[in-house]
């Protein structure tokens, strides 16, 4: 198939270049915009001059990425200092509830290890009867 041969339609990503008081012309085509350059007074001022984007996409993404790993640092920065705010207060309220815990268990443990009064806890002692014996 030769170039004049193709069919169907090519798009190709450009850069436009075009003096600041100007804007592009509308296109024919919905969504589109036509490379001739109108001004305030919607009056035809010229043609933009169009170039490849290649350059500028590259420095685009370099931006971005740049942008993306300051904001990543940033979010690091943040969750860094809210850890450490977290383990220091949970570490003042450990400090904190020690004395009573330590206190509660000391009495616990003092109840656990106290020998119990056989009277009082048992009551008196009562005859078992024996089982049975079975016949042979």
């Amino acid at each position: 198939m030769t170039y004049g041969e193709e069919t169907g339609n090519i798009r190709d990503l450009l850069v436009v270049e075009r003096p600041a008081w100007t804007s592009l012309s509308g296109s024919s085509t919905p969504g589109g915009i036509s490379a001739l350059l109108r001004d305030a007074a919607n009056v035809l001022a010229g043609h933009a001059v169009l170039y490849p984007a290649d350059s500028e996409l590259d420095e685009i993404r370099a931006e971005a990425r740049e942008e993306g790993r300051q904001e990543g640092v940033a979010h690091g920065v943040v969750i860094g200092v809210a850890a450490t705010l977290a383990v220091v207060t949970l570490g003042a309220i450990a400090v904190k509830a020690t004395p009573p815990i330590k206190s509660r268990l000391s009495v616990l443990r003092s109840k656990r290890n106290r020998k119990p009064d056989d009277t009082a806890e048992r009551g008196p002692l009562q005859a078992v009867p024996e089982p049975p014996a079975m016949q042979e």
